[in-house]
């Protein structure tokens, strides 16, 4: 519960942020521009009220009283020097000429001369429009024109056709504020009111933004985040030591890769982190994330990666193994113990800083000769750069150097058993299968290995003739997305799906699964895994897009 907590608190901010980046300029916009700029009457002319002695009705008051005699108020006006009766009813308000005694009527020629008289710019009529109400003018859907003027400012005049009068000027200015407007009260259907379900959840997640904030603040200060003589964490204390551990979450206990084996007669409750990336085998036996607890006497660490060194590696060949992914093959001079499934640490120079990814290695082991599979990053819209660490590793030349620390890891294979080996995986998590794989038929006496890997079309298929090609591993690839080019004949849609297809004839118990491959698909293969009813303790994963 506490890590949806932070999840969402992380992500609530994030929303909250942007709108109050709106609110602070759309306020600053106000401010500079002041009322009158934004108001759209930058040339409207103040109009006083016509002189009734020059409207000189021809029609009687009498007479319209007869006409309507439920009428509440009548009353003379003139629009344009023509007299003009104004009846007001209960429901409704009639228009009459003053003159004939009709409804009154506005034609674009006089509502060009109405709009002229409201106008103190120094551009001419452009064109009248008729029209049927307008977004620009809240709550008017009545028929009427719209007078366009040719000036700096594209100035717009909205008069009524059932009573002559100008309804409001427009101009740009006006639109630049209306939508300041929107953003500042979060009026995106143009209603002009903050009172509207938006701003309502804007409010609440405000509210809960600030409630979860002190609930995490107050789990800190429990912790002692913030007392200066604390503990340090584990983690903290192997890195500051010079110990080999690896990180990529900073901390956060996200990324799981921190594990560690405590030793003790008591050892620290679980986690929810370890909860949710550790099997009840691995607590049971006293493996824990070292980002989780502090440092205490009592308790012994045992590294997992004892032999972790720095290396630097030396570009021997790399190739296009698909549109996205690149095999790049390094030798080291310094011989690198390793088992396959495990990962290294590349030290990425980025402008002042070094930055480290994790890559994991894609053949069996070799002490001198280490390949990788890379999966090109490309920058995710204008402006974004693209991945830093594949950017720069695919682009190095063979011959040149780079370090690394390792290795890392425990998605190893299992202890000797009968049981299948299982593998599934998709994109690049092709690299530590194909290195488990390789190593798995290595063996005198070879496990059955049954491989099923995602791809959206044949040319992502890494390593396809390879596997097809050897007669010890049942190889199944799946297409989620074949082009009518691939002339495809195999299985097609979401990997996870052809499993659990696989696994409902299958003896559950007598599996070992690994998995590894883009997190939406591990995410969907361990729910499948878990409803088949595979043991947790049978399932080995690997992570590559912490």
């Amino acid at each position: 519960m506490m890590r949806f907590m932070q999840w969402l608190h992380r992500w609530v901010s994030l929303i909250l942020i942007v709108q109050v980046v709106l609110w602070l300029s759309s306020g600053l916009f106000f401010a500079f521009t002041g009322h009158h700029g934004m108001s759209g009457h930058q040339y409207m002319e103040h109009q006083h009220p016509p002189m009734l002695v020059d409207a000189a009705p021809q029609v009687g008051i009498e007479t319209v009283h007869s006409e309507y005699p439920d009428a509440k108020t009548i009353q003379l006006s003139s629009v344009m020097g023509i007299g003009q009766y104004v009846v007001t009813l209960n429901d409704s308000t009639v228009y009459i000429n003053a003159n004939t005694g009709t409804a009154w009527e506005t034609d674009a020629d006089l509502a060009r001369e109405i709009a002229l008289s409201s106008y103190n710019g120094p551009g001419e009529v452009e064109q009248v429009t008729p029209v049927t109400g307008s977004e620009e003018i809240v709550g008017w859907d009545d028929a009427g024109f719209r007078i366009d003027m040719a000036d700096d400012l594209n100035t717009r005049i909205y008069v009524e056709a059932a009573s002559g009068q100008v309804v409001d000027h427009r101009n740009t200015p006006w639109t630049i504020a209306d939508w300041a407007f929107r953003l500042h009260f979060m009026d995106y259907s143009g209603e002009r009111s903050f009172n509207h379900l938006l701003i309502w959840s804007a409010g609440l997640f405000a509210l809960w933004f600030s409630l979860s904030g002190l609930i995490l603040l107050g789990r800190n200060v429990a912790q002692g985040d913030f007392n200066p003589r604390r503990k340090a964490t584990m983690l903290e204390h192997l890195q500051k030591t010079g110990q080999p551990v690896a990180s990529s979450c900073g901390g956060g206990g996200t990324c799981g890769l921190c594990k560690v084996t405590l030793h003790g007669e008591q050892l620290p409750q679980p986690s929810a982190a370890e909860k949710a990336m550790l099997s009840p085998a691995e607590l049971n036996a006293g493996l824990r994330l070292s980002c989780q607890h502090r440092v205490n006497d009592k308790v012994e660490i045992e590294l997992p990666n004892e032999n972790v060194a720095t290396v630097e590696l030396q570009l021997a060949s790399k190739r296009q193994l698909t549109p996205s992914i690149v095999e790049l093959t390094f030798s080291s001079e310094q011989a690198i113990d390793y088992e396959a499934g495990q990962f290294l640490q590349f030290l990425i120079p980025h402008q002042e800083e070094v930055l480290t990814r994790h890559y994991s290695v894609a053949t069996k082991a070799d002490p001198h000769k280490l390949v990788f599979t890379v999966r090109q990053m490309p920058s995710p819209s204008e402006g974004v750069p693209p991945g830093v660490g594949s950017t720069y590793l695919c682009n190095l030349s063979v011959g040149d150097r780079i370090e690394a620390i390792g290795p890392f890891g425990d998605f190893v294979l299992t202890e000797a058993s009968p049981r299948t080996q299982l593998f599934i995986g998709g994109g690049a998590g092709i690299a530590p299968l194909r290195a488990l794989l390789q190593t798995e038929q290595d063996t005198s006496q070879p496990r059955p290995c049954v491989f099923f890997y995602g791809a959206r079309h044949t040319s992502e298929l890494c390593y396809r003739d390879e596997f097809e090609q050897h007669s010890g591993i049942a190889y199944t690839p799946v297409l989620s997305e074949p082009e009518t080019s691939d002339a495809w004949q195999g299985a097609t849609g979401f990997v996870h799906e052809t499993v659990a297809t696989w696994l409902a004839s299958q003896d559950v118990t007598a599996i070992d699964v690994y998995v590894c491959g883009p997190p939406p698909m591990l995410k969907a293969t361990m729910t499948m895994l878990a409803e088949a009813g595979v043991p947790r303790d049978r399932i080995r994963f690997d992570d590559f897009g912490i």
